[in-house]
């Protein structure tokens, strides 16, 4: 059976050859040509695209079938380039002549295939006049078709005559490596301010809102147009300014000269965001009015920054220019100190304290909580002189007193007799610059009144008077004597003032109601209510408060253990996602140590930062705060507190209480 099976299919076979040779049947070879079109009408901006627009010839570029006609390249046929050795080799289109259209066609774009990744640089040279200019690109190298562009807008006006490209800048090879190429296009320039209205809160962000003239407008800007010279973190704009200072000359300035007064009514807020290789002072004056000025400090070099200078005190003044001094009052420089600027603006004022309840055991503390009036408005709020110690808010009291009157004071009225029964303390931190006597008086129904000391001089303090006696006396007045009792001062000594508040003698615990509260992300933790987010290994467990006081009354704080043998042991929180950084950037927290040791903050996850700081004070709580308003949008996700950060002379088991741990608003 299978022999015959076997023969059958041998004649079968020999018949249908014998068909084929007498009777031949011929099939059509598929075959393309790089140009199928019939007179393409040429377009000079396609360079080459190695089909119908071959406008260009490229010299020791091959053309040869797409070896992967899918994603962004569908085209039968490009380019394949091999890269000469050594590490400039480039490929260069010479014209010969000016390039043709580059004044309305400066795009210029290329599509790459290559499994080698590196570094591409497109640069325009040649001409008579125009400084040559390059751009670059990464190239992936993933052995797929990638678009590159590349912008020359900037130099449209140039007579350049030849174009360069360097396909794996600065890096060497074997000759071998392989780039396949197409599409070789200049495309039109586009205007990308093109529909954009002017915005005249904006001074200038140095793209498409130039609205006002820096410097005098009789002469060249002091604030010229240039390249980000360092794009990412809070600033990836392509053009900033370069501002030259004269760092020998003390008020060296920046001045805009707006013309009409400034409307301050909803946008007070100054902001301008600088890069500086040094830390300076800054001022920020509005003056052709009233004149009103705010200092800041730039603490962080060679990264961009956002400061705010807070103008609320300036509505209404008439003011119309805007003057910055860098390194302001100092003349430690050089001639040419070089800051680089951007984003200068007038922008809303967000109220901090709106929903924050009125605390009338609060006299004043300068911000949130200013819930009685100072008779004559003898203690306006001006910024903190010293950020530092006892007392770290941005915002304080500055209180003028005539030193040669003996009796001068600082006084306000309840208008009614003031509870004593639980709040009996008297808290004020005092920053003086002179030791003396200092008296606190209840006054209105039966006076009484206690002596202290100004101690402590170029430095914050907080002052203490028990009034317990006091309670039930009905007195309606609290009085301040600075240097009471003396005239030997003048009649301009300054004290700065803060936190006057009445507090619990014994500043017993609070203990939490947590029904109905709702989260808020912003803070971390307060280890009672608000958890929000888990610590790693739990490392930060909730433990009874050992040491309840008035600068922490919770019931409830984090025991932090820390490896004191390992210099970065940390304590570390993951927000599963970007921490928002936009409004609330003040990071604080409070700290009970039985040792003084440097702290180190960080954020990390996106573009990492970090800032240190220093536990003075031992074995009471103190709160620390840290200003990371300059990382905001750099995509961190993370919270790490090295405590002792960069040491190893503490013990395996060192111990920090730590609380309220938040995220505020400036």
């Amino acid at each position: 059976m299978k022999k015959t099976n076997h023969f059958l299919l041998l004649i079968a076979f020999t018949f249908l050859l014998n068909s084929c040779e007498e009777n031949p049947q011929e099939f059509d070879t598929i075959s393309y040509t790089p140009c199928s079109e019939e007179n393409a009408t040429v377009d000079p901006n396609i360079l080459n695209d190695f089909e119908c627009q071959e406008n260009f010839i490229l010299e020791d570029v091959e053309v040869v079938r797409n070896p992967s006609e899918i994603g962004t390249n569908k085209s039968r046929f490009v380019g394949k380039y091999v890269d000469g050795k050594d590490a400039w080799a480039a490929y260069i289109l010479d014209f010969g002549k000016p390039i043709p259209n580059i004044s309305t066609h400066a795009v210029f774009n290329i599509k790459v295939k290559t499994s080698i990744s590196g570094l591409m640089k497109v640069k325009l040279e040649g001409g008579s006049t125009a400084t040559p200019m390059e751009l670059d690109s990464n190239v992936k190298g993933q052995n797929g078709w990638e678009s590159h562009s590349f912008n020359f807008s900037k130099v449209a006006s140039g007579d350049y005559t030849k174009l360069v490209i360097f396909f794996n800048a600065g890096v060497a090879n074997q000759g071998e490596d392989v780039y396949y190429i197409d599409d070789l296009v200049f495309s039109p320039t586009i205007d990308p301010c093109e529909g954009i209205a002017a915005d005249l809160s904006v001074i200038s962000d140095f793209d498409c809102q130039q609205n006002f003239f820096i410097g005098d407008p009789t002469k060249e800007t002091v604030a010229p147009v240039v390249d980000n010279p360092n794009k990412g973190g809070i600033n990836n704009s392509d053009n900033v300014g370069k501002y030259t200072d004269d760092g020998t000359n003390a008020w060296d300035n920046m001045i805009i000269d707006l013309k009409d007064p400034i409307d301050l009514s909803q946008k007070s807020q100054l902001k301008i965001k600088i890069y500086s290789s040094k830390k300076v002072p800054v001022l920020a004056k509005l003056e052709g009015g009233t004149a009103v000025e705010k200092w800041a400090d730039i603490a962080e070099t060679d990264k961009w920054v956002e400061y705010t200078f807070n103008f609320q005190a300036a509505i209404g003044k008439g003011n119309y220019k805007v003057v910055l001094f860098f390194n302001g009052g100092k003349s430690d420089g050089t001639a040419e100190d070089v800051y680089y600027i951007d984003d200068i603006k007038f922008d809303i004022w967000i109220d901090p304290c709106v929903g924050i309840p009125a605390d009338n055991s609060i006299v004043s503390d300068f911000e949130c909580q200013q819930n009685y009036t100072f008779l004559n408005d003898a203690a306006p709020v001006v910024d903190n002189p010293d950020k530092s110690g006892e007392n770290t808010s941005v915002s304080v009291g500055k209180y003028t007193d005539d030193g040669t009157n003996a009796w001068d004071n600082l006084l306000v009225d309840f208008e009614q007799a003031f509870d004593l029964t639980s709040n009996n303390q008297l808290h004020v931190k005092v920053h003086s610059s002179k030791a003396v006597p200092l008296l606190a008086k209840l006054e209105g129904g039966t006076p009484m009144e206690i002596w202290g000391e100004i101690d402590a001089t170029g430095q914050w303090k907080n002052y203490v008077f028990d009034f317990s006696a006091a309670a039930g006396n009905g007195n309606t007045k609290l009085v301040l004597f600075f240097n009471g009792g003396k005239s030997d001062g003048t009649k301009t000594d300054t004290y700065y003032v803060d936190d006057i508040r009445f507090l619990p003698k014994d500043c017993s615990v609070i203990t939490a109601d947590c029904s109905g509260v709702t989260a808020d992300l912003s803070i971390v933790s307060d280890f009672d209510c608000q958890q929000n987010y888990t610590f790693l290994n739990d490392s930060a467990p909730v433990v009874a408060n050992p040491q309840v006081a008035c600068a922490n009354r919770s019931a409830n704080v984090g025991e932090f253990t820390d490896n004191g043998k390992d210099a970065w042991d940390n304590l570390l929180v993951d927000f599963g996602g970007e921490i928002d950084l936009s409004t609330k950037n003040q990071l604080k927290f409070k700290v009970l140590s039985s040792k003084a040791v440097p702290i180190l903050t960080k954020i990390e996850g996106g573009t990492a930062a970090e800032i240190w700081g220093n536990i003075t004070v031992v074995d009471e709580w103190v709160e620390y705060s840290f200003d990371y308003s300059g990382s905001a949008g750099n995509g961190n996700t993370k919270l790490v507190l090295f405590f002792n950060g960069g040491k190893t002379d503490g013990t395996a088991s060192d111990v920090y209480y730590v609380d309220d741990i938040r995220f505020e608003l400036p």
